[in-house]
């Protein structure tokens, strides 16, 4: 069988959970019922969309404390994540190498193999990927992250979006 090339990376924070959408903080984050956070409008269907479109080769990659892991974990099954995007729960990954989460480019599918998309909310995070995936969107961004992470380069080979809509309609997805 001939694998074709193509999958997707997507953040979790502020691009799959909506963190702008709740009340939560540093300051209330261990009380807060991390649950009731909802997810970015449009995030899972465009995710099962992506999901059929690459054959399963879609790996969510997250940066997080010890802590936050357990919630995350809890809010991937409370919201019913792997029912409504068809992404199961162990193509989600923390990153073990902080914000760098190049490692994941070699991701593969029974039908597809790499990865052609990162969708992330930090410029910092695609700066790792310049030149080695074709396809990079800055969600959402913080103008200071931005700011702050200029001097790479990375800001001329991304494209800013704000919605899920976006993306795929960019694409043809």
């Amino acid at each position: 069988m001939h694998r074709q090339n193509g999958g997707l990376i997507v953040d979790l924070g502020n691009v799959i959970i909506a963190y702008w959408l709740s009340n939560i903080t540093p300051e209330n984050f261990h009380t807060t019922d991390y649950n009731v956070i909802p997810e970015v409008p449009g995030v899972f269907e465009s995710l099962g969309h992506f999901n059929k479109h690459f054959n399963d080769n879609v790996t969510v990659v997250y940066k997080a404390t010890e802590v936050a892991k357990g919630k995350v974990f809890g809010w991937l099954v409370s919201h019913k994540f792997s029912e409504r995007t068809g992404i199961p729960l162990d193509r989600v990954a923390h990153s073990v190498s902080g914000r760098d989460k190049t490692s994941h480019i070699g991701q593969s599918s029974e039908t597809h193999y790499g990865t052609t998309i990162v969708v992330d909310d930090r410029l910092e995070v695609l700066s790792y990927f310049v030149g080695k995936v074709q396809n990079l969107f800055l969600f959402r961004p913080q103008l200071q992250e931005i700011e702050r992470f200029r001097h790479t380069g990375a800001l001329a080979h991304v494209r800013i979006v704000q919605t899920w809509q976006e993306i795929e309609d960019t694409l043809g997805i």
